[in-house]
C-alpha cells in the first residue's frame, strides 16, 4: 500500500526522484568522477536508464566515456565539438531530440558532444577541450553556458566551504594570475568513484519507490546542513542578474582560455535562460550577464547568442514546455528551439 500511495503522490506533487525501472538495468549511477584533468565522466561503453514521472530514458557511453557515437580522431570532414553541462549532453531526452543531435541531422555537419552532467562548470569545459576534445579534428567549437550554476560549479571557495569532496579543478586566484587546484587530492578520494552496489540495493533502488524516497529526503537533510554563505541564500543564489566579480571573472577566463585553443576555428557562445530567470526578466528586463558576455565574446572575436532574449516571442505557458517539469533541464521543444536560434544566428551554420 505505501509502494501504490508513493507511485501516486510522486506525481501528483511533482516529486523530483528517479522512479524504479522494475528492471536491473541500473546497478550504479551513470557520472562518476574518473577522469584526472576534469573529473567528472562517465564510464566506457555504459548504459544507464533514468525514469522520472516525465521521462525514461536509456542512456549510452562510447568506448571515450561520452554520451555520443563513436567518433575517428581525425577526419577531412568538417565536425563541430560542443562544450557544455547537462543541457548539452541531453539530459531527459532521447539522443535524436538532443541540440546536437538535432543540429547534425539538419546541418550534416558532425557534432562531438562533450557535455556533461554532474556538477560540470566553465573550467572543466576548458580542460575537457585542452586534454580531449581539441585532439579531434574539428573546424568550430559550441560552447554553451548555464548562469543557473555555472557561477557555482566553478566557485573555488563556496565548493570548498560545502566540503570539497569532490575531485574537481578550479581557477583559485585572481583574474588572470590563476593556478588550477583540485579539490580532493586525488580521484581515490573523491565521494564520486565507482563502488560496488549490493545486491539488495540494486534490487531497492530498481524496485522500491519507498527506497529512492528515502534517499531523496536524506539528501535534502544533508543540503539543509550546509553552513549559509552569503552566495548561497537565494537571494544571492548566482544567475543571469546575481553573480560576484571573481564568479565573472572565472567565467570570462574560461571562454578566453578555450578561445586561444580553438585558435582561427569560429568559437559559437550560447547562454541558456532556466524557467525562473525567464519570469524574472519578463518583470524586470535587466539582463547584465548578457550585456557582460556580449562584450567579452566581442573582444576576443567569438560570436554570442544570449537567448534569455529570444524566449520574448513565447507565451509564458510556452516558455514552461521548453524545460522538463520533473527535472527542469530541456524538454523535446527546448532542444528544438535552442537549434533553431543557434542554427539561424551563428555565421558558421549560415555560410554552410
Amino acid at each position: 500500500m505505501l509502494e501504490i500511495a508513493l507511485a501516486i503522490y510522486v506525481r501528483v506533487a511533482e516529486i523530483k526522484i528517479e522512479l524504479p525501472t522494475y528492471t536491473l538495468q541500473n546497478t550504479h549511477s551513470f557520472w562518476f568522477d574518473l577522469n584526472p584533468d576534469f573529473g567528472t565522466s562517465h564510464l566506457p561503453n555504459d548504459v544507464y536508464r533514468q525514469k522520472k514521472y516525465c521521462f525514461d530514458v536509456v542512456y549510452e557511453s562510447n568506448s571515450r566515456g561520452f554520451r555520443d557515437q563513436e567518433r575517428k580522431v581525425n577526419t577531412t570532414s568538417h565536425r563541430v565539438v560542443a562544450l557544455g553541462d547537462s543541457f548539452t549532453e541531453g539530459i531527459g531526452v532521447h539522443l535524436e531530440d538532443r541540440l546536437t543531435n538535432l543540429l547534425q541531422t539538419e546541418t550534416n555537419i558532425p557534432h562531438l558532444n562533450y557535455g556533461m552532467a554532474g556538477n560540470f562548470g566553465p573550467t572543466q569545459y576548458y580542460m575537457m577541450y585542452k586534454t580531449v576534445a581539441s585532439k579531434y579534428t574539428h573546424e568550430a567549437v559550441l560552447v554553451g553556458i548555464l548562469p543557473a550554476n555555472d557561477f557555482i560549479d566553478d566557485d573555488y571557495e563556496i565548493n570548498l566551504q560545502v566540503g570539497g569532496d569532490r575531485y574537481q579543478p578550479f581557477f583559485d586566484g585572481e583574474y588572470p594570475n590563476y593556478k588550477l587546484v583540485y579539490h580532493a587530492d586525488s580521484l581515490s578520494k573523491s565521494k564520486a568513484i565507482p563502488r560496488k552496489q549490493s545486491l539488495k540495493g540494486r534490487i531497492l533502488k530498481n524496485f522500491s519507490y519507498s527506497y529512492n524516497m528515502y534517499r531523496y529526503v536524506r539528501a535534502l537533510k544533508r543540503v539543509q546542513t550546509i553552513p549559509k554563505d552569503k552566495h548561497l541564500d537565494a537571494s544571492k543564489v548566482p544567475s543571469y542578474f546575481n553573480y560576484s566579480t571573481k564568479q565573472w571573472n572565472r567565467m570570462r577566463y574560461a571562454l578566453e582560455e578555450i578561445k586561444k585553443l580553438a585558435g582561427d576555428r569560429p568559437m559559437l557562445v550560447y547562454s541558456i535562460p532556466i524557467y525562473k530567470e525567464i519570469e524574472a526578466y519578463r518583470e524586470h528586463k535587466k539582463n547584465p550577464l548578457g550585456k557582460d558576455l556580449k562584450t567579452v565574446c566581442d573582444r576576443i572575436g567569438v560570436e554570442y547568442l544570449d537567448l534569455l532574449p529570444r524566449t520574448n516571442n513565447f507565451t509564458m505557458e510556452a516558455c514552461e514546455g521548453l524545460f522538463l517539469p520533473c527535472d527542469g533541464h530541456w524538454s523535446e521543444a527546448g532542444n528544438a528551439f535552442a537549434k533553431q536560434e543557434i542554427q539561424s544566428y551563428f555565421t558558421y551554420y549560415n555560410s554552410k
